[in-house]
């Protein structure tokens, strides 16, 4: 008897549909891929999405697992059509790892060596040499050293960095001081010259990035956020900006997105705007968990990475 057929029912554009159909198809074999709206793919055994319409993953009557195309849950808690008695899993991916951590290291290397001042003097034709940060001894935190934050952090603690942690539980991570639990929250901000938040959006992460957090950081200090935008309170930010308590920001995630035309962020001297790219999906690297996940899911077995409701991620 041959392999069962596994339908798939995606949610995104017909050209990554296409390279999922390809990625997958070389691993698993059998399987048909459709839009999710369209009726064969409402007739899908499992669902490969990102952020899918209300009510559409609720109207698959053969639904048995939700596979999402990056790390992210937090719309799908919102949504309470998705159903709750199958597997919703979470994409881990390397290359999302690495992206990341490249996203997190190119601004804090462009803000602790002055680049948007150079930037500026070079488009002036004036020589302004500025005194030198130290290059070593630097303290930057890591909000959220999981998959994805602890590959940050050692990575920051090999240039030579002072790095510290911010973690849900305690953890250990070699050459990174760990900070465990909302009660040690400040001490983990306590002179802190860069921040970067790659946390899940959860209720104790929502606007966890404030006014008394910002005080707690050095003078000056660079805010990296590649998490979710509603951690940040923007206008406690804009308000430490203008103060010059924060010395700049770059964000590729907002409490709206797109960010609005009108959002002050566009136009802040100090702060770089990211649209939401700093770690995109990639099917090729992606597609060995992705085929395992649904593997699993087909068996009636448990996959890796299944979100727990309960805890938000």
């Amino acid at each position: 008897m041959g392999r069962q057929m596994i339908r798939i029912g995606f949610y995104g554009s017909s050209k990554e549909m296409a390279h999922w159909n390809a990625t997958l198809g070389a691993r698993l074999g059998d399987i048909e891929i459709h839009d999710l709206q369209s009726d064969a793919g409402q007739q899908c055994d499992v669902a490969l999405v990102w952020a899918p319409p209300q009510d559409v993953l609720a109207s698959c009557p053969n639904l048995k697992g939700i596979i999402l195309q990056g790390q992210g849950v937090d719309h799908m808690m919102r949504d309470e059509t998705v159903p709750r008695d199958i597997p919703l899993v979470r994409l881990v991916d390397p290359d999302m790892s690495d992206a990341l951590s490249h996203w997190a290291i190119l601004n804090a290397l462009d803000f602790w060596r002055d680049g948007a001042h150079y930037r500026a003097s070079q488009a002036q034709r004036e020589w302004q040499p500025r005194a030198q940060r130290p290059a070593t001894g630097a303290r930057i935190g890591i909000m959220g050293i999981g998959a994805i934050g602890s590959v940050i952090a050692t990575r920051f603690a090999a240039l030579g960095f002072s790095v510290r942690g911010f973690a849900r539980t305690e953890r250990q991570l070699d050459g990174v001081e760990v900070f465990a639990g909302q009660d040690r929250l400040m001490a983990f901000a306590d002179g802190l010259d860069v921040v970067v938040s790659v946390m899940p959006l959860t209720p104790d992460t929502t606007g966890i990035i404030n006014a008394e957090f910002i005080r707690c950081l050095n003078p000056g200090a660079f805010i990296i956020n590649g998490g979710r935008g509603p951690q940040i309170d923007d206008e406690d930010l804009l308000a430490a900006l203008d103060s010059g308590q924060v010395g700049g920001a770059a964000l590729d995630v907002f409490d709206v997105e797109p960010l609005p035309q009108d959002h002050p962020y566009w136009t802040h001297p100090n702060v770089r705007v990211w649209p939401h790219v700093a770690a995109q999906t990639n099917a090729d690297t992606a597609a060995e968990q992705v085929s395992a996940a649904i593997t699993r899911i087909m068996a009636g077995e448990d996959p890796a990475n299944r979100v727990d409701w309960s805890r938000g991620y």
